[in-house]
């Protein structure tokens, strides 16, 4: 009894008290970058088909449909916030037409300052027009506790995702943040 009366309203309080800065970031930065963060939890929807609008930057390509969306934005939401189970810090990528594409949760065994240095030369921009997840979007989502990893093949950047091994705090943050976001974590 107490532990669901414990988590009733969870949704509700874990958004109160929290910051957005928004940036305008080309896909580049996001594939040159993502790779040095370690890992993190990753939530977007199932890949069904690639929009034929989504024109991968110049040298650069995917390993796989999941990390496609991560192609198409131009502005990224950084978010903190202090909720009940703790700070949580995520990044909410955007496309130019305003659909949240993707979203990224910092968990304990991120590197942080990679994630500062990520957004070093982004362009602060105001909250651009945008339709924020709604219930829908999170409930076609799967989440995965995974590591970016970035290479070059032959003249490409190749943007790629591992399961990745974490600390037991760190699971248990990825677990709380699901269960926030009433996802599934995969993997």
């Amino acid at each position: 009894m107490f532990g669901w009366l414990a988590s009733f309203g969870v949704q509700t309080r874990a958004r109160s008290g929290s910051t957005t800065r928004w940036l305008a970031v080309p896909p580049r930065t996001l594939v040159e970058g993502l790779g040095q963060l370690g890992g993190v939890l990753y939530l977007a929807p199932r890949p069904t088909s690639c929009p034929a609008s989504v024109v991968p930057p110049v040298g650069c390509l995917v390993e796989n449909a999941e990390l496609a969306p991560l192609m198409a934005t131009h502005y990224v939401g950084l978010t903190c916030a202090v909720t009940a189970e703790g700070p949580r810090e995520w990044l909410d990528c955007v496309s130019g037409e305003g659909d949240t594409l993707a979203r990224i949760y910092l968990l304990p065994d991120t590197d942080y300052l990679a994630w500062d240095g990520l957004f070093a030369d982004a362009t602060p921009i105001d909250a651009p027009q945008r339709h924020a997840p709604d219930r829908e979007w999170l409930r076609a989502c799967r989440a995965r506790v995974l590591s970016f990893q970035r290479r070059r093949l032959v003249g490409f950047d190749v943007l790629g995702a591992r399961e990745v091994s974490i600390s037991v705090l760190g699971r248990g943050v990825a677990r709380d943040i699901a269960v926030s976001e009433s996802v599934a974590i995969t993997g």
